[in-house]
């Protein structure tokens, strides 16, 4: 790996390692429940799903909900819900996937943080996501529309072009973590720093 330093290649490395873990033993094409994650704890009772399946149905408490498709292969729907543990499923010809969460306050005894949705407003989708020539759904940018680079350093120890991209240490779609990281401040941190 001559003339790559060592921060580009951690940088490299941290990039792997977190999208292995975003991604848990799902592909990134598969079938999966993006939003709300499983374990989540949710401070309100509105709730926005979302999913990429080609083909897929959703099932809040085992009763169908209607989703719409904005984007070929993502499922997306606004439901209420009444306090209390929830359980939704993904299910697909490919199998099934199913995440239990927690709506309208913290569970009895439960110190762990809220889920925060990303934005804290509502915005659409192709805000961040586009279709391709191709038909596939990506992300297209756009993370620097509303967090502008000139304050990227206030907040951040690195400078931008250090790392890959936002996503390897940000959830774009909302985190338990703070900063809505995808892991913890020490944990993400100690991908690259000892």
């Amino acid at each position: 790996m001559q003339g790559r330093s060592a921060a580009s290649i951690c940088s490299l490395l941290a990039a792997a390692a977190l999208v292995a873990f975003a991604d848990g033993a799902l592909g990134a094409d598969e079938p999966r429940i993006v939003k709300p994650p499983d374990g989540s704890w949710l401070p309100g009772t509105e709730l926005a799903i979302i999913a990429k399946a080609a083909d897929g149905r959703l099932l809040l408490d085992g009763q169908p909900i209607e989703a719409e498709q904005p984007f070929p292969n993502i499922l997306r729907a606004r439901v209420s819900v009444s306090a209390g543990r929830h359980s939704l499923r993904l299910a697909t010809a490919e199998g099934d996937q199913t995440v239990v969460f927690h709506a309208g306050g913290p569970p009895d005894g439960d110190g762990s943080p809220p889920y925060a949705d990303h934005p804290p407003v509502a915005i659409s989708c192709s805000h961040c996501h586009s279709v391709s020539r191709r038909g596939r759904f990506r992300f297209s940018g756009g993370c620097q529309t509303c967090h502008p680079k000139e304050t990227f350093i206030e907040t951040h120890s690195h400078e931008p072009h250090e790392l890959a991209s936002c996503g390897m240490c940000h959830d774009a779609h909302g985190s338990s973590a703070e900063n809505l990281l995808v892991l913890s401040a020490d944990v993400a941190c100690k991908q690259c720093h000892n």
